[in-house]
């Protein structure tokens, strides 16, 4: 049985392949073409006692989930885990950024995740029990200024999950939601972390610790997993806080992040 992860050459989607590697789990790794794939599957068979094989494709583009789903076919891969991570972050005033980059980011936070989990259904459910893992973000539960449409994505892939996991349950296939705070992830999240202030500082995880908490709680079947202490203390007080107060507090912890071009 294969654990297929999406956008997994870099940041956390390399950090789950990794942890599932490391638990023993066989890998299909799908992520745009590009040394970083090819160099993470090498790591990965080189370290750890596993089969993992790697598809180069911009799942942005219409048609790709079904190539994915093609090649797993071709080669009989049986898929039992499908992580949809692939997705992409933004931060800015709306009207800024261009129309082409929000086509890309729709397409991949929402398009595409829910495509693979159309096409690998079937899939899931003759190789029950399975896991469908959609990683979405704390900030969709938040009102973020100049991240209006990455929340806005990431809140549908809660709502998503939630109703899907109701509906797949009695197959077999159990879904589950992460919803990290900030992730020390690539060059970009890290610069833009640096200037967090207060609690949006002290809840940032490095993309190995959030894989681990992660994968522990998918394969315990936890419907939605908040990684690390502070972020569990945030995501509870969005529960009882008034929206005006919580911006209150957001405002002030974004003030002082830089402004990170997007195309």
């Amino acid at each position: 049985m294969y654990t297929l992860i999406t956008g997994a050459s870099s940041g956390i989607g390399k950090a789950l392949a990794l942890e599932c590697a490391s638990r023993g789990m066989h890998l299909l790794l799908v992520a745009l073409p590009g040394n970083e794939l090819s160099g993470l599957e090498k790591e990965i068979t080189g370290k750890y006692r596993v089969n993992c094989h790697s598809f180069p494709i911009d799942l942005s583009q219409r048609c790709a989930s079904s190539q994915v789903h093609d090649w797993v076919k071709a080669n009989d891969y049986k898929v039992n885990v499908l992580i949809n991570n692939v997705g992409v972050g933004s931060k800015g005033p709306f009207e800024k950024i261009s129309k082409e980059f929000y086509y890309t980011q729709i397409n991949l936070n929402i398009t595409a995740m829910c495509i693979m989990t159309r096409l690998f259904s079937c899939e899931l459910k003759a190789n029950a029990p399975s896991h469908i893992l959609n990683v979405g973000s704390l900030g969709g539960f938040f009102v973020l200024p100049e991240k209006t449409v990455y929340t806005a994505t990431k809140a549908f892939v809660y709502s998503f999950s939630q109703s899907l996991r109701s509906e797949l349950k009695p197959q077999g296939i159990n879904v589950s939601v992460v919803c990290p705070g900030g992730v020390d992830s690539n060059a970009n999240t890290i610069a833009s972390n640096k200037d967090l202030k207060g609690i949006a500082k002290a809840s940032i995880l490095t993309a190995e610790e959030l894989a681990k908490q992660t994968i522990s709680n998918m394969l315990k079947g936890k419907s939605v997993i908040i990684p690390g202490y502070v972020n569990k203390f945030n995501y509870g007080l969005s529960r009882i806080v008034p929206r005006f107060i919580q911006h209150i507090f957001i405002c002030r912890a974004f003030k002082n992040v830089k402004k990170h071009s997007y195309s």
